[in-house]
């Protein structure tokens, strides 16, 4: 089990309520009493996000799990509310140096992706470097700029147009916009995102 996760560039860094329970040994239901006891405390560090998992397919039912996501002040506070066992410090000294080197990762990634952007990397060389082994992503994320530029597919570009090769077939504006979409979706690659994930962000505002 990892101690510190995130999801992309502009994501903050997190880390759980499950983690803090098994590396400090205090049961989870404990953790969770603290947070629900300390909630207004912990969002005067930050929004208290949480995501829910639900019971595994084989086992015995069950309700599904809040498992929140503690950013590093409201870990840190949590934290200093447990009793300050020999296990206690070992993960306050891991989760100090498991956010700094998230940090660290994250800022030099940011950097990589601002010489990217300058060099113009294209589409194709950024889905291939993200997904080597994958024979569908580049056409997953053509498809999707494609409906998110222009609200159609590549497949219904041909048949409305009557063309083999529907990118011949846009108009400057079209093909402005399905490049921008595209520029949008590499980015969106770099930092990290999966393409559900893309898909919800590039539609969101839509």
């Amino acid at each position: 089990m990892e101690l510190v996760y995130y999801k992309g560039l502009q994501d903050e860094p997190y880390t759980t309520n499950e983690v803090i329970a098994e590396y400090t040994g205090v049961e989870l239901r404990s953790i969770n009493r603290s947070i629900n006891r300390n909630e207004q405390m912990l969002k005067e560090f930050g929004v208290l996000r949480h995501g829910v998992t639900k019971p595994t397919q084989g086992s015995n039912g069950g309700r599904p799990k809040k498992i929140y996501h503690l950013n590093e002040q409201q870990a840190t506070f949590l934290i200093t509310l447990l009793d300050n066992t020999p296990k206690v410090k070992e993960f306050k000294k891991l989760l100090v140096k498991s956010f700094y080197q998230i940090k660290s990762e994250l800022d030099e990634r940011k950097i990589h992706r601002q010489v990217n952007k300058v060099v113009n990397i294209g589409f194709g060389d950024v889905i291939k470097a993200r997904y080597p082994e994958s024979k569908h992503a580049y056409s997953n994320y053509h498809r999707l700029a494609y409906k998110y530029a222009l609200g159609v597919t590549p497949k219904q570009i041909k048949e409305q147009r009557h063309t083999h090769d529907p990118q011949s077939a846009l108009t400057s504006d079209e093909s402005a916009r399905l490049e921008r979409a595209k520029q949008q979706i590499s980015l969106f690659i770099q930092d990290g995102y999966d393409y559900e994930d893309i898909k919800a962000k590039m539609f969101a505002d839509i």
